[in-house]
């Protein structure tokens, strides 16, 4: 089977990675290509070939059918986020016993895992920013229990090639030469923050709900500036996202994590959630989930016929 056309050159994460997936289209799922050779042609879309089990693909197609948060990508695209999610996290959800000993590995804190669901979006009281298909979620809310009998909340957002996390929409690029509203780099924000252009003109609640969970240790915030204008906003919001829910279901206590390569060091996700660690009350609330070490741990502990899906995880995602 060809490999296809090549979208990145060089010897970037991203390019390895798409070189990757070219790869395993065409020795091992022996399927068709679409515009590049990491997208997938449509007979191959329909047969569900971008994930690496029918579980993955079930789910996938079931959060699909409900609406908000899935994109056409997740089924033609091999580099997508949400199709690796998927593949890792959707055998896990549907093996809850098996999904407790992974976990209990990365997270030390969590006994036994309750619950996985995909592509979660929060009620719209929360922030007051669920708009058609816009509005923070989160590609995994887990509920579990702790080692010492509590709930516990895990909020993860999972990375597979992009370069960085979402900023803040009024600091996007090219937002001042529309003549659109622009947050200032020194503007000052406290706990009043009106002067924040999500609460002024959007009436969001991203700032409401930090100081209502109490997150923030205002000791280290800037002076002046808001320290989630640039690739810190993401955290954030969802690290916000995790306590909420957690208060909301009587846990008492929440993570919000990253899962992403370890290779990929254009998004330096354990820099980004080390400078987010400074700014909180309690640091250990924020973890980062390295996918070579997720899929290690998943073979450590799966057994037949499961093992056949840890195969094809390592295949594709493993050592890139």
């Amino acid at each position: 089977m060809e490999v296809g056309p090549i979208y990145t050159q060089g010897k970037s994460f991203r390019a390895r990675a798409e070189a990757r997936q070219r790869q395993y289209r065409s020795e091992i799922l022996k399927v068709g290509w679409s515009k590049y050779g990491h997208f997938l042609n449509e007979e191959a879309q329909c047969e569900g070939a971008n994930f690496v089990s029918p579980i993955a693909f079930e789910a996938a197609s079931n959060r699909l059918a409900q609406g908000k948060g899935m994109a056409t990508r997740t089924f033609d695209n091999m580099l997508s986020s949400q199709a690796m999610c998927f593949n890792i996290f959707a055998p896990l959800a549907a093996n809850l016993e098996l999904a407790s000993v992974v976990f209990k590995r990365i997270l030390p804190v969590i006994s036994t895992v309750s619950s996985i669901q995909f592509e979660y979006t929060p009620s719209n009281d929360i922030f007051r920013d669920q708009v058609c298909h816009a509005g923070v979620d989160c590609d995994l809310l887990v509920g579990g229990v702790t080692t010492e009998g509590a709930k516990i909340i895990i909020v993860i957002e999972t990375k597979f090639v992009e370069p960085e996390f979402s900023i803040c929409g009024f600091r996007a690029p090219g937002r001042s030469a529309k003549d659109q509203p622009v947050c200032p780099n020194d503007v000052m924000i406290d706990e009043d923050d009106s002067v924040c252009l999500y609460t002024k003109l959007k009436k969001y609640r991203y700032w409401g709900c930090t100081w209502e969970v109490g997150s923030l240790n205002t000791s280290a915030l800037p002076v002046a500036g808001c320290p989630f204008g640039g690739p810190l906003w993401q955290l954030w919001v969802n690290h916000t996202l995790a306590k909420v829910e957690a208060s909301r279901r009587e846990a008492s206590s929440a993570i919000f994590a990253v899962c992403s390569p370890e290779n990929n060091k254009t998004l330096a996700a354990i820099n980004k959630i080390k400078d987010f660690k400074e700014l909180l009350i309690d640091p250990d609330s924020v973890v980062h989930i390295g996918v070579d070490h997720l899929i290690s741990v998943i073979g450590d502990e799966v057994k037949a016929p499961l093992d056949k899906w840890h195969k094809q995880l390592a295949l594709r995602y493993s050592s890139i």
